[in-house]
C-alpha cells in the first residue's frame, strides 16, 4: 500500500486548516478522523483485493489517492467474477458501517434513523469522544458502501457491477457501449454538483469518470477493447491508465549510493595506481635485471602476484 503525494497534501491542508480553526484539539481530532478514512478506503480495497485472489487473482498493491483507493489486481474477468470483485467492496464498507453503528449502540447511544444521516451533527452535543469518532466511522463506511454501489457509472464499484450485468445480458462490446452512453451525463452531474456546492472530492470524482468514459469510447471505435483491462484485457490490473513509477530512492538511499559510488572510485583509482607501479617495477627488470631491485620494489610484485593468485 502507499499514498499518493496529492492525498499527503490534501491530509496537511486538512490538518493546517482545523488548526487554525480549533488549535491542538481540533488538529487532535481531524487526525483521528482522517486516520478513521484511510482505515475505511483500505478495508474497501482489501475486500476487492480477498475476492480478486479467491478467485484465483492475485493483489499486486492498493494506492490511496484523493478519489480513493485504487486496488491493482489481476483476476478472471468472466462477468461473474467480475460483478463479485466489484461488488464485495461496498458490501465491505457496509458490514463495517453496520458493526460500527451497532458499537456505538452498545456505548448507550440509543438507536434512531437520523445517526445514519450525514447532514445531522458529526459531533453531537453530550457524546464522549470515542462515541464521536465512532459516529464517523460508521457514516463514513455508508456514504463509501453507498456511492460505489448505486452511483452506475464506470468505473465506480456500481458501474463495474453493471457492466458484468449488460455483459452476460448482451455481450460485452454492447455492454460496453452502454457504460460510455451512461457514465458521461453521470460524471458530469457528479463533477457539476461537486463544484457547485464546494465538494472538490466529488467534483474530481466526476472529471474521472468523464475521462474513463471517452477513454472506452475511444477504444471502441477503435476496435481495440481487448486493450482496456477493466473489460477482459489487458494485464488485469483494475486501473492500469495510472502505471506504477519506479519509486524514487529517500535521502538515506541516495546518501548510501554516494557513498558506494565514492568508495569504488577510490578503488579504482588504488588498483590504477599499483598497476601503474608494478608496470615500472617490470620495466626496470627488463632493462636490468631482477636482481637490480630494491626490497620495496619486490614487496611490489610479490603483492601483485599474492592478489593475481587471488583472483584466479
Amino acid at each position: 500500500m502507499r499514498m499518493h503525494w496529492l492525498m499527503a497534501l490534501m491530509f496537511g491542508i486538512s490538518l493546517a486548516q482545523a488548526m487554525a480553526a480549533d488549535g491542538i484539539t481540533g488538529l487532535w481530532m481531524t487526525s483521528v478522523t482522517l486516520a478513521i478514512l484511510v482505515a475505511s478506503i483500505l478495508f474497501h480495497e482489501l475486500g476487492h483485493c480477498w475476492m480478486a485472489v479467491h478467485h484465483r487473482g492475485h493483489a499486486d498493491k492498493i494506492l490511496l489517492w484523493p478519489l480513493g483507493g485504487l486496488s491493482f489486481i489481476d483476476y478472471d474477468r468472466h462477468p461473474s467474477n467480475q460483478i463479485k470483485v466489484s461488488g464485495i467492496g461496498p458490501l465491505s464498507s457496509l458490514l463495517l458501517s453496520a458493526l460500527c453503528f451497532a458499537a456505538l449502540v452498545a456505548t448507550g447511544i440509543a438507536w434512531h434513523w437520523e445517526l445514519v444521516l450525514p447532514y445531522e451533527s458529526w459531533i453531537p452535543r453530550g457524546w464522549s469522544l470515542p462515541q464521536i469518532f465512532l459516529l464517523h466511522a460508521a457514516r463514513l463506511n455508508l456514504i463509501l458502501a453507498l456511492f460505489n454501489m448505486l452511483i452506475p457509472a464506470y468505473p465506480l464499484d456500481g458501474g463495474q457491477v453493471l457492466f458484468g450485468l449488460l455483459t452476460l445480458k448482451f455481450g460485452r462490446l454492447r455492454a460496453a457501449q452502454a457504460m460510455v452512453a451512461i457514465s458521461i451525463p453521470v460524471g458530469a452531474a457528479l463533477a457539476i454538483f461537486g463544484f457547485a456546492m464546494g465538494m472538490i472530492f466529488l467534483g474530481f470524482i466526476g472529471i474521472s469518470v468523464i475521462y474513463e468514459a471517452f477513454q472506452l469510447r475511444m477504444l471502441i471505435r477503435n476496435g481495440d477493447l481487448d486493450a482496456h483491462p477493466g473489460m477482459g484485457g489487458g494485464s488485469g490490473s483494475e486501473f492500469d491508465y495510472m502505471p506504477d513509477r519506479p519509486k524514487k530512492k529517500g535521502w538515506w538511499g541516495r546518501w548510501k549510493e554516494k557513498r558506494a559510488r565514492a568508495a569504488m572510485a577510490r578503488e579504482e583509482q588504488r588498483d590504477e595506481a599499483d598497476r601503474a607501479r608494478v608496470d615500472a617495477v617490470l620495466d626496470k627488470v627488463s632493462r636490468e635485471g631482477i636482481g637490480s631491485l630494491t626490497s620495496d620494489e619486490k614487496r611490489v610484485l610479490d603483492d601483485a602476484s599474492r592478489r593475481s593468485r587471488g583472483e584466479s
